[in-house]
């Protein structure tokens, strides 16, 4: 398994757990999900994250880099952090129905198989915006 499928697996499985522990236990768990959706999207410009630090240390490697542009990986982690983020902040600070997480719910759910499958849609859109391909 790659970091970046790491990646997806730890923070759509975290996000699914949290979007969980948000309906049956404490409102506030929302909070963990909306800081994962930042960690996404900031990863894609910084490159870290605390996961990675801790996924070099297993041993897994990181898929090499475009010679121009933003990668594949990167597109995915603006597209799903924005989502996340914005779905998740919207609805704890009440500005949307709690039923628009349902939304965060699929995008963490697509991430998670997106590690096994190695596809999911924001793979796809971010390579019609134009994002590069590994290398």
């Amino acid at each position: 398994m790659s970091l970046n499928a790491a990646l997806r697996l730890m923070a759509g499985t975290v996000i699914v757990a949290s979007l969980a522990l948000a309906v049956y236990v404490n409102f506030n768990w929302l909070l963990l999900t909306a800081f994962v959706g930042f960690n996404l999207l900031q990863s894609a410009f910084t490159g870290w994250c605390p996961a990675i630090t801790a996924f070099q240390k297993m041993g897994l490697k990181q898929e090499p880099k475009p010679d121009q542009g933003m990668s594949v990986n990167q597109g995915v982690h603006i597209i799903a952090g924005a989502i996340i983020l914005a779905t998740s902040g919207a609805v704890f600070l009440e500005f949307a129905p709690f039923q628009l997480l349902i939304v965060t719910g699929i995008v963490g759910l697509s991430l998670v198989q997106s590690a096994f499958s190695g596809w999911c849609p924001a793979i796809t859109i971010a390579r019609l915006m134009g994002f590069k391909p590994a290398n």
